[in-house]
């Protein structure tokens, strides 16, 4: 079999959780997230004027989520550039992402931004980056 295959057969739906020999089952599932659960809980919801407060998202006329032309035009571009890969960004985030960002917070003109006096990291989500903020706090 080749690499790809033994790739593939790695992400294929398995039937029990299993590591080795030992089975995961004495591991008890997580709450479920309360955020979240208020999404599904709107959704179930058959009341035909229902508004959804939960997770913050742009909505069209009908209450359905509104994704705006530049975004499907950026993530256009994004999945047309086949010299993007799929590689782990460098510990601190990706240096042009970084730069922009203190760019666009600070300016790009601005003294302190460009003397490298200014520190920046790029992190995985909203809840994540509050996370590590929270524990270098700490």
């Amino acid at each position: 079999m080749n690499r790809l295959g033994q790739l593939n057969t790695q992400f294929a739906p398995q039937e029990t959780a299993a590591f080795g020999n030992h089975e995961l089952k004495h591991v008890k599932q997580a709450p479920a997230d309360p955020i979240l659960s208020l999404a599904t809980g709107f959704k179930a919801d058959t009341f035909d004027k229902k508004v959804n407060l939960g997770i913050g998202a742009y909505r069209d006329d009908n209450g359905k989520p509104y994704v705006f032309k530049v975004v499907r035009d950026a993530e256009a571009k994004i999945c047309a550039n086949m010299s993007l890969d799929k590689e782990y960004a460098p510990i601190e985030g990706l240096a042009d992402f970084l730069k922009g960002a203190r760019g666009v917070l600070f300016g790009f003109d601005h003294k302190d931004v460009n003397s490298g006096r200014v520190a920046s990291s790029q992190t995985l989500s909203g809840t994540g980056a509050l996370r590590i903020i929270g524990e270098f706090l700490a």
